[in-house]
């Protein structure tokens, strides 16, 4: 039933560029205000259009890093109309028309974004391989982050992606794929195509949850990797203890002869979440809201009396020390105290203020607001009041 559904290119929300901190949404609506204003009457090709080309072309790149490939696609092109020989703004097209789900316009960008990329930067082939891996394409993901490192590139993010792509090429040979509206599915050969079925109507019925909690709908198809055991995940040193990542992608250890288990149906939710959360806030969610959010939807809860207990003769972690912790996976018993205390500040949150609240929360950082000002909007509380209002609701 699966392999009767033909294959098209998919992409998922991942930023398109390097680690540069994102400007506000007010920043850049200032940007672009300005550069038209400038871009008025240059003549294409000109010095001067060169000049502009490139800063369009960043601030086209800015939000599509953001969630934004709308608006970057009609600033982008404008790069490409003032230089028709800027290979990195036909590059940050592709991958803007991919997460457009407009295919079609994705290959012509593609194929002339390939011609110039003999004459272009280094840096075009660091966004080519982001759009081939968003695409899934691992072994052109991989070529084209090798020639960006030979011409001198060194962002350390996209050499690590690199180094994710060689790891993954070793354990995930003649994958089978499909596609559909929400989802892109890849997996390993040995996984029973009854099981992605399963897999693909349990994602599809939470996805429409999920959808309406949050008040917004993924940009794109999110990829979904299933991997037969845990290859995959020994090579990128993931605990043993944990059986799903997101990384932009939905990454998930299936047991070939297991079928779609419980378990394995709330990591499949779990990861989901990260996915919604990453796009509604434009990724400025912290580790706390991403990692509460995303059990309370795999469906663990945990009630005002086990929040006492699993602080007994010690003392909860700030939302900041959190932060810190949750980025550490070594310890297993501290990471379960920091994932339940981040679920724990998600009940308090969902008791007090309601779903809604939440969910515009995370809206609000995507909108450009602060942490700060966002649980202010929400909640009235700055960070510190709500840790504190937080602990004497557990009676901490």
């Amino acid at each position: 039933m699966l392999a009767a559904l033909s294959i098209v290119l998919l992409a998922l929300a991942a930023p398109a560029t390097g680690a540069q901190a994102s400007p506000s949404a007010r920043e850049l609506e200032r940007r672009v205000t300005d550069l038209f204003r400038r871009a008025a009457g240059i003549p294409p090709g000109s010095a001067a259009a060169i000049t502009l080309s490139k800063e369009f072309t960043e601030t086209g790149a800015a939000y599509l890093s953001r969630g934004d490939p709308g608006r970057a696609s009609e600033l982008l092109e404008r790069a490409y109309g003032l230089d028709v020989e800027n290979g990195l703004a036909l590059a940050e097209l592709t991958l803007a028309s991919v997460r457009l789900e407009n295919f079609e316009t994705a290959a012509f960008y593609l194929r002339l974004a390939e011609q110039q990329s003999a004459r272009s930067p280094p840096e075009i082939y660091r966004v080519l391989g982001d759009v081939y891996d968003s695409l899934h394409r691992l072994e052109d993901a991989a070529l084209a982050w090798e020639q960006y490192q030979r011409l001198g590139g060194d962002d350390p993010q996209t050499l690590q992606r690199l180094a994710r792509a060689r790891r993954e090429l070793s354990v995930a040979s003649e994958q089978h794929s499909l596609s559909g509206k929400e989802f892109s599915f890849f997996w390993d050969p040995s996984i029973p195509e009854a099981t992605v079925a399963r897999v693909a109507q349990r994602l599809s019925a939470e996805y429409e949850e999920q959808a309406e909690f949050f008040g917004t709908r993924l940009p794109a198809s999110q990829v979904v990797v299933l991997y037969a055991g845990r290859a995959y995940f020994s090579l990128v040193a993931v605990p043993d203890w944990v059986s799903g990542v997101f990384d932009g992608k939905i990454r998930v250890s299936v047991d070939p002869d297991g079928g779609l288990t419980a378990e394995l149906a709330a990591v499949l939710s779990h990861e989901l979440a990260h996915a919604f959360v990453r796009y509604a806030s434009a990724d400025l969610a912290p580790g706390w809201l991403h990692e509460g959010l995303a059990q309370w939807w795999e469906g663990k809860r945990i009630t005002q009396s086990e929040i006492h207990d699993l602080f007994r003769g010690r003392s909860p972690h700030t939302l900041a020390e959190m932060e810190g912790n949750l980025a550490r996976h070594g310890d297993r018993a501290a990471s379960r105290t920091n994932y339940m205390q981040a679920l724990a500040v998600i009940e308090y949150l969902l008791e007090r203020h309601g779903a809604g609240a939440i969910a515009c929360i995370v809206r609000d950082l995507g909108a450009g607001r602060s942490l700060p000002e966002a649980l202010r909007l929400e909640t009235g509380s700055t960070p510190e009041e709500l840790f504190r209002r937080w602990k004497e609701w557990a009676k901490l």
